[in-house]
């Protein structure tokens, strides 16, 4: 490559300054409480980047900028290639669903439902189908017929457990809307169980958990309990809601049902799988990442609020022996748009091995 050349020189820095965007986004910015100073320094970090990538190939100054771009390219790919690596190690499956319409880029509303297989040991029943709903980020810009819809696909698969995994709100003066989808989700044979996520708990407002507490949905908030909740269990099931509120510990794990049982957790946040895994965990149910939200064709998720970036971005994986289900949620805000990424719910049926 001819680094003296400025179009060659330009490319290079880019390239570069949109990479050290995405890192920065991923690992420490998008994790902030919304508000203004991340509003502010979103657009800040990528001027800041832009003006180190091209105002030296504008003014012609003398230095190793494209060296240094290069570097950081480099950098950059071997991170994506480990990253590759571990995706195929964990993954079972990425995305599934229907494909992406590659004209069709605008998929806010455009629901599906995945479907997972599972085989579980020791589980109490022959079969255990779970209905996982993350990210409602319910809104009014969004039209009233998504929502129903979402409602009578989550009552047509008939599930045996319902589980709600983070996120209901972005604003409080949406806490109408969240209190009727709740009065009309379907409950399950065994019950609904939920968690809260980051936004909820953004929201600093004890009305959040007083809305389930009215729609009798339980919020296993570093809690068990055994499930079905009357007669012989099936599995254990438990709620983490780290690194915003309570967690989970081995005391409180082994309290309760039988050890011999599976353990299924609802964590928002898929970064906690590794704690989960060494607790025992069978499966972890998981959110927070909208699987983009914006995804690139062929490259996918490109900014993923994780400490680990977009290694569990979406889909279903195993870790360390324990099924990790990343769905892309059901809702879309700030802005409520999504860009090749479809709304999903997530549905698991568990199969006893002995069976």
């Amino acid at each position: 490559m001819n680094f003296g050349g400025r179009t060659s020189q330009a490319l290079v820095t880019g390239t570069a300054a949109f990479g050290a965007w995405a890192f920065l986004m991923n690992r420490w910015i998008i994790n902030w409480v919304d508000g203004d100073e991340k509003r502010f320094a979103t657009p800040a970090l990528a001027l800041v980047l832009g003006a180190f990538a091209f105002v030296p190939v504008v003014r012609r100054w003398p230095g190793p900028w494209a060296k240094v771009g290069a570097l950081v390219i480099v950098l950059f790919t071997v991170g994506e290639l480990r990253r590759a690596w571990l995706r195929h190690q964990y993954a079972v499956e990425q995305a599934g669903g229907p494909s992406i319409a590659l004209f069709h880029p605008v998929t806010t509303t455009d629901l599906v439902v995945r479907h997972f297989e599972v085989p579980l040991r020791g589980l109490g029943v022959p079969r255990l189908r779970v209905v996982q709903l993350s990210d409602l980020h319910v809104t009014e810009e969004l039209p009233e017929a998504y929502y129903e819809r979402v409602l009578d696909e989550m009552r047509g698969r008939e599930p045996d457990v319902v589980l709600l995994t983070g996120d209901y709100l972005s604003r409080i003066g949406r806490l109408p809307l969240l209190e009727e989808f709740l009065r009309r989700i379907p409950h399950g044979r065994h019950g609904v169980f939920a968690v809260l996520g980051n936004h909820d708990y953004w929201l600093h407002d004890a009305r959040v958990a007083e809305a389930f507490a009215r729609a009798g949905i339980p919020l296993l908030s570093g809690t068990c309990v055994s499930v079905p909740t009357s007669g012989t269990p099936a599995v254990r099931l438990c709620g983490t809601e780290e690194p915003w509120g309570p967690t989970l510990g081995p005391d409180t794990v082994a309290r309760g049902a039988p050890a011999s049982l599976p353990l299924l957790v609802m964590s928002h946040t898929p970064d906690n799988v590794y704690d989960l895994a060494e607790l025992g965990a069978s499966a972890v149910f998981s959110g927070h990442t909208h699987g983009g939200q914006f995804r690139a064709p062929l490259f996918g998720s490109i900014v993923i609020p994780s400490r680990y970036g977009r290694r569990f971005d979406l889909g279903h994986f195993t870790v360390e022996g324990t099924h990790l289900f990343v769905s892309a949620g059901v809702g879309a805000d700030q802005p409520p748009l999504r860009l090749y990424c479809n709304p999903e719910l997530v549905e698991v049926d568990f199969t006893d091995t002995a069976r």
